[in-house]
């Protein structure tokens, strides 16, 4: 990958907030450019996928379709993120803490330049999308 995207920081350096806040980055980028392609012919398609995958309850399912990708490390990871000051920003909505948790962890492997790793679970992500 280019060194435009990345970032030269030990992951351990940021905050769990950070790291969810560059997590929906990437998450929202990466599904914005895979479905460029389609919306070119069909109106509205990427609109209504990405209403589908980057909401609340979207990333909290995601986490169901993902589960058997995990290792150890994006279990802890996950899990820091779920109980993080920004996932309680709004009380105990459980799909919000969990996409949260989610966002956390595709920070989390963005930073720690875990490309292919990174990109086996989103794909995994998109091609639930078919399943719903």
């Amino acid at each position: 990958m280019s060194r435009l995207l990345t970032v030269d920081y030990d992951v351990d350096e940021f905050s769990t907030d950070t790291l969810s806040y560059i997590g929906d980055a990437v998450y929202e980028l990466f599904f914005r450019l895979r479905t460029l392609k389609e919306a070119k012919r069909r109106t509205g398609y990427q609109h209504e996928l990405l209403t589908k995958l980057v909401n609340a309850r979207g990333q909290s399912r995601a986490l169901e379709f993902i589960d058997k990708l995990l290792t150890i490390e994006d279990r802890r990871v996950i899990n820091r993120g779920y109980n993080s000051k920004g996932a309680k920003k709004r009380g105990n909505d459980i799909d919000y803490r969990r996409a949260t948790a989610l966002e956390a962890l595709i920070g989390y492997l963005y930073v720690k330049g875990d490309f292919a790793h990174l990109e086996e679970i989103l794909s995994k992500v998109m091609a639930s999308v078919s399943t719903r």
